[in-house]
């Protein structure tokens, strides 16, 4: 058995949509960091494994507040292309995120390269929970310009949108995937893994890229196992409410590490 509380310093890159209200997110950690009204979160990882079978779950649980922007550009006459509309916005984005994914690995080959090392390809399958409820304010500035021959016109209103709040999105998408396991040694162990999943039974698609190194170390004289690594996670999910279109399309991304314990 291994258990792994780790932290996930973790970029936001997409569009989120609430209530039809889009708003473009491009966000690393450290401007989330500054800019979050609220910044709590909880991940673990826990794995039971004998012999080549394994069973895991990943526990992903954030309540994110950060800024958002938009802007688009229209033509509405066709006849009148000299006149043009932009809208631009900010936005407040409230995002409340718990992800869940649970399933079997079982390794279907291994290497023996030296002793102490050894290179073992497992192949995974699992379904990954989703649940979202998202929060977005919008201040849209419009802009209004007429050019004709001897005519100019520029008119600029501003005004404050009530709070769209999207439907408590909840889906839960199919995965497969793969995950080669190399020791290097014994007590460094470098994992790579890569899933997809959704194909329409819960999100349109997702996909996952995961890359860890784990190693013994001591701090303060303490043992323990730890681990470092990058990971990446996709999702694009949408549908249909009573009061527009809800979803999210993003790409969370960005370094982690956690200490496992094993027993």
């Amino acid at each position: 058995f291994s258990f792994t509380p780790y932290g996930w310093m973790m970029n936001v890159d997409g569009d989120v949509t609430a209530r039809g209200h889009t708003a473009d997110i491009n966000e690393n950690f450290f401007q989330i960091v500054e800019k979050s009204d609220s910044l709590l979160a909880w991940m673990s990882y826990f794995e039971a494994r004998r012999g080549r079978l394994a069973l895991f779950t990943d526990l992903v649980w954030m309540d994110l507040g950060f800024p958002g922007h938009f802007q688009a550009t229209r033509s509405p006459l066709a006849r009148f292309p000299q006149v043009v509309v932009n809208v631009r916005g900010n936005a407040q984005l409230d995002y409340q995120q718990t992800i869940v994914q649970s399933g079997v690995a079982y390794e279907v080959a291994r290497w023996q390269s030296a002793p102490g090392s050894y290179t073992a390809l497992d192949v995974l399958g699992s379904a990954r929970y989703w649940n979202q409820d998202v929060d977005l304010s919008l201040h849209l500035t419009g802009t209004l310009t007429a050019d004709f021959e001897r005519l100019g016109l520029k008119i600029d209103r501003s005004r404050r949108v009530a709070v769209a709040r999207s439907n408590d999105l909840e889906w839960v998408d199919p995965v497969v995937g793969g995950r080669v396991r190399h020791q290097i040694a014994p007590g460094k162990e470098l994992r790579l893994e890569g899933d997809i999943g959704g194909f329409g039974a819960g999100s349109e698609f997702s996909w996952q890229v995961v890359g860890v190194y784990s190693f013994h170390t001591a701090i303060f004289g303490v043992p323990l196992h730890a681990d470092l690594g990058y990971r990446a996670l996709a999702v694009d999910y949408s549908e249909r409410g009573r009061f527009g279109r809800d979803g999210l399309d993003i790409v969370q991304h960005g370094p982690g590490m956690g200490v496992t314990f094993s027993w």
